[in-house]
C-alpha cells in the first residue's frame, strides 16, 4: 500500500541475497540520517532472493509506515529490474539509489537535499568513499576533475564542462539525488537488457534531458563497499557472457553520442576492461573476437589520445594510449611530452629568495584545483597572490583534506604526491591532519642531517605507530612531523649509505607498528653503547623526560644492560653510585654535542642541567607541522628564518585588515605579528596561529622571536 504521507526523498534499495550483516549496516546508516529516518521513504525490492534472505532482512527492517517492501522474481540478472520497480513505487520529489551492501554518511541526505533545493537542479552528484573487503581488491577510483575547493558547483546542461565531468567513474547511478519528475516526464528507466554498466546507460539518458546539475565536491555521502566479486577484476569469463557485455557497452556508447556527450575517456576505460576480459576468456573463438572488433571498431577509431591528468598521472596516460592503439587498433602510439620549466636560480636578498620560494610553490601546484580556482598561472607578483587568495585556516582545508584521506583524492592543493599526513593542533577529540609532500619534508631532512651528523646518535624520541586506512583508496600513513621526517631520513640513508647517522635504537622501535612503552628500552639501547657522539631531541620535553627517566631508573637500566654486557653495566653503576648525576660526557666519552630543536628558552631544561655540563648544547632548528622555519640564532628564542622553501606573510597583531598584511620587506623591528605561510605541501596563506616579534630585518636576513 502506498504511503499517505508526502516524502521529499525516496531511497530505493535493490536486494539480491545480500549478506544480512551488510544489509543491517545499510539500514542502520539510514536510521542515523540526521534529516530523520521518519522523513525518508525507504523502498526495499527483494530481487530473486532466497526465503532466508527475505525473512532475515524483514527482521532487520523497522516496522514503520515509511518503509515499503516488495518481492520481484524474474529472469533478469542485473539490478536494473528492481531499481525500475522501485522507481514505480516511489512518491518522493527526489530519489536516490542505495546498494544493499553500501551505506550513507549521517549528513548525506540532509546536505545533498539542501544543495539540490538551493540550486534548483535536476540532479545532485555527491562523493563516494570506497571501502575494500580486503587489500588487493580492484575498483574504479572515485577521483574527479572538478574544482574541489568549492562546496557546491552548479552547471547548466549547455555550460557543463564535459571533459571535467565525464571522466573517471561518473556514471554510477548511486551517489546522486535525481528529481523524480525528470524520469516521469521522459519515461526514463534502466535498460534491463544491459548486464554491465547499465547505470551508465541510465545516467546518460538522464543527462540528455536535465537542465541543471549540482555537484557537491566536498560532501562524502556514500560509502561504497567493494568485495572480491567485482567484475572489473574478473579472471575468468565465458565467450557468451563477454559478447553480451560488449553488446551492452555499444548501447551505452550510442546513448552518450546520441545525447552529444563527450565519451572519450569513458570509451577508453571500457576498451581496457574489454581487453582484460578478452585475455580472461579462455574459450574466445575467432568468430567471437571478430564480433567484438565489429561492435567496438567504430568507437575505437573515434578515440582521441588520453591526456595526462591526475586520473592518468606520470606515464599512466601513455601506457593507456599504448594499450588502446597497440593491442586494439594494432597501431604504434605517438609519444606526447611537455617541457618542464627550467630552474631559474635563487635570488641573493631575503626578499628575492622569498619571491623564488613563492614561484616554486605556485609551480608545484599549477595543475591542481586550488590553482584553477585562484588562477596560479596568472599570478606574476606577490601583490597579485595576496589579492587573489584568501587567508586560510583549517576550516577551509578540512573538507578537502577529508577527500584525500577518505577517498585517496589527488591534485587538490598540489601537483606533487602526498606521502603522509602529519598531526597538528586540533581539539581534545582529535588532532588535525595535514597532507605533506616529499618536497616539503626535504628541508627537515637536510636540517636533521646537519644536527645529527654521521656518527652514532641517541634519539630521545621515536615515531608514533604508523597508521594507514588500508581498506580505503588512500594508503598514506599518519604520524607526527618528526615521525615522517625520521621515516624518510631512514629510507634515504638506506638508499645512499654513507654520510648518515646510525641510531642507538633499532629501526623497528624507531618506526613502530603498534603502541609500546619504550621509556626504559630506549635508555638501555643507548647506554649499552660506548661511542655515542650526538644526542638529538626533537623538542625540549623529550630531552628532559628522557634524562629524568635516566635519573630515576638508572638502577633498573643497568640491570637490563647486565644481561647483555656486564662490564658496561658495572661502568655505569660506578658513574651513578658516586652520589652526583654524571654528565653525558662521562657516560659517553666520545660525545660531541647535544642538539635540541624547538628550544626557545633555557629554563625549559633547568631540571636536567646536571647531565648537560661539559657538553655543548645546540638549539638546532625551530620546526613544526607546517614548516621548518629556521635555525636558532643569537639570544634566547631568536630564529633566523629560512627564505628558500616557505613563503612568509606577517599580520600586525591587533590589525587583521588585508591591507595590513606584509611580507619580510614591510617588517618593523620590535613589532609583533601573526605568521601566515605558504608551503610545498599545498598550504597557501595559512594562518599558523604563531605570534612572533621582529628582532632584526634587513636585505640579508630576518630574525624573529617567538611570542608564547
Amino acid at each position: 500500500m502506498k504511503n499517505v504521507k508526502h516524502y521529499e526523498l525516496s531511497v530505493i534499495i535493490p536486494v539480491h541475497n545480500t549478506a544480512l550483516e551488510l544489509f543491517d549496516h545499510c539500514i542502520a546508516s539510514l536510521k542515523e540520517q540526521d534529516i530523520g529516518f521518519e522523513n525518508i521513504e525507504v523502498i526495499i525490492v527483494f530481487h530473486n532472493c532466497g526465503r532466508e534472505t527475505v525473512e532475515g532482512a524483514r527482521r532487520i527492517l523497522p516496522s514503520s509506515d515509511n518503509v515499503l517492501t516488495a518481492e520481484l522474481n524474474n529472469d533478469s540478472h542485473s539490478p536494473s529490474s528492481p531499481r525500475n520497480y522501485g522507481i514505480d513505487m516511489a512518491t518522493g520529489e527526489y530519489l536516490t539509489f542505495l546498494d544493499s551492501d553500501d551505506m550513507l554518511t549521517p549528513e548525506c541526505l540532509r546536505v545533498s537535499l539542501g544543495y539540490i533545493r538551493k540550486s534548483n537542479a535536476d540532479l545532485c552528484h555527491f562523493r563516494k568513499k570506497i571501502v575494500l573487503e580486503k587489500e588487493g581488491n580492484i575498483t574504479f577510483n572515485e577521483l574527479v576533475l572538478w574544482d574541489q575547493t568549492q562546496d557546491m558547483i552548479v552547471w547548466s546542461r549547455d555550460a557543463l564542462d564535459q571533459r571535467a565531468y565525464f571522466a573517471g567513474a561518473w556514471g554510477m547511478s548511486t551517489g546522486k539525488l535525481i528529481r523524480r519528475q525528470i524520469l516521469i516526464e521522459n519515461n526514463l528507466r534502466f535498460d534491463e537488457s544491459i548486464r554491465f554498466a547499465e547505470d551508465y546507460h541510465f545516467m546518460l539518458s538522464i543527462f540528455g534531458k536535465l537542465e541543471t546539475i549540482c555537484l557537491a565536491p566536498q560532501l562524502i555521502g556514500y560509502i561504497y563497499y567493494v568485495n572480491g566479486q567485482s567484475l572489473v577484476q574478473t579472471t575468468k569469463i565465458s565467450e557468451e557472457l563477454l559478447l553480451e557485455y560488449v553488446a551492452g557497452f555499444k548501447k551505452v556508447f550510442d546513448k552518450g553520442l546520441e545525447n552529444h556527450i563527450w565519451m572519450n575517456d569513458t570509451m577508453g576505460s571500457v576498451m581496457l576492461i574489454i581487453l582484460n576480459w578478452m585475455r580472461a576468456c579462455t574459450d574466445l573463438s575467432h568468430e567471437g573476437r571478430t564480433k567484438i572488433h565489429e561492435l567496438m571498431g567504430p568507437y575505437i577509431r573515434s578515440l582521441e589520445p588520453v591526456q595526462p591528468s591526475k586520473l592518468y598521472p606520470d606515464g599512466k596516460y601513455y601506457r593507456m594510449n599504448a594499450f588502446l592503439t597497440r593491442y586494439i587498433l594494432r597501431q604504434e602510439p605517438k609519444l606526447e611530452t611537455y617541457i618542464a620549466r627550467e630552474n631559474e636560480g635563487r635570488g641573493k636578498t631575503f626578499l628575492d629568495r622569498q619571491k623564488d620560494a613563492l614561484s616554486e610553490i605556485l609551480r608545484n601546484g599549477i595543475q591542481c584545483d586550488y590553482s584553477r580556482h585562484y588562477g596560479f598561472a596568472e599570478i606574476t607578483t606577490i601583490e597579485e597572490y595576496q589579492r587573489r587568495l584568501p587567508v586560510a585556516d583549517y576550516g577551509l582545508y578540512a573538507p578537502m583534506i577529508q577527500l584525500t584521506i577518505q577517498m585517496g583524492e589527488r591534485g587538490i592543493f598540489t601537483d606533487n604526491e602526498i606521502i603522509a599526513y602529519v598531526l597538528a593542533g586540533g581539539t581534545e577529540s582529535g588532532r588535525n591532519r595535514f597532507p605533506v609532500t616529499y618536497k616539503a619534508i626535504v628541508p627537515y631532512i637536510h636540517a636533521f642531517r646537519k644536527s645529527a651528523g654521521a656518527g652514532k646518535t641517541f634519539l630521545t624520541s621515536e615515531a608514533m605507530p604508523f597508521e594507514a586506512s588500508r581498506l580505503t583508496m588512500d594508503y598514506k600513513y599518519t604520524n607526527t612531523v618528526f615521525g615522517v621526517l625520521l621515516k624518510e631520513y631512514i629510507a634515504e640513508a638506506e638508499s645512499f649509505g654513507s654520510g648518515y647517522a646510525s641510531f642507538t635504537t633499532p629501526k623497528e622501535y624507531l618506526l613502530p607498528a603498534k603502541e609500546q612503552d619504550l621509556k626504559l628500552l630506549r635508555l638501555v639501547f643507548a647506554l649499552q653503547e660506548r661511542d655515542v657522539e650526538t644526542v638529538f631531541a626533537p623538542d625540549p620535553d623529550s630531552l628532559c623526560s628522557c634524562l629524568r627517566d635516566l635519573k630515576e631508573a638508572w638502577i633498573q637500566v643497568c640491570e637490563l644492560i647486565e644481561a647483555y654486557d656486564k662490564e658496561r653495566a658495572d661502568e655505569l653503576r660506578a658513574l651513578f653510585a658516586g652520589g652526583e648525576i654524571p654528565s653525558l660526557a662521562r657516560i659517553w666519552p666520545s660525545i660531541k654535542k647535544i642538539v635540541c630543536w624547538n628550544l626557545a628558552d633555557d629554563k625549559e631544561i633547568e631540571s636536567v642541567k646536571s647531565f648537560l655540563k661539559d657538553v655543548p648544547l645546540a638549539r638546532g632548528y625551530f620546526a613544526d607541522e607546517y614548516a621548518l622555519y629556521g635555525s636558532y640564532s643569537g639570544g634566547s628564542g631568536e630564529v633566523a628564518l629560512e627564505a628558500d622553501d616557505v613563503f612568509y606573510e606577517f599580520v600586525p597583531l591587533g590589525d587583521a585588515s588585508e591591507k595590513a598584511v606584509c611580507t619580510a620587506a614591510g617588517l618593523h623591528e620590535q613589532e609583533a605579528y601573526q605568521l601566515l605561510l605558504s608551503n610545498l605541501s599545498g598550504l597557501y596563506r595559512y594562518d599558523t596561529g604563531l605570534s612572533v616579534q621582529c628582532v632584526h630585518s634587513d636585505e640579508e636576513s630576518v630574525v624573529v622571536r617567538l611570542i608564547p
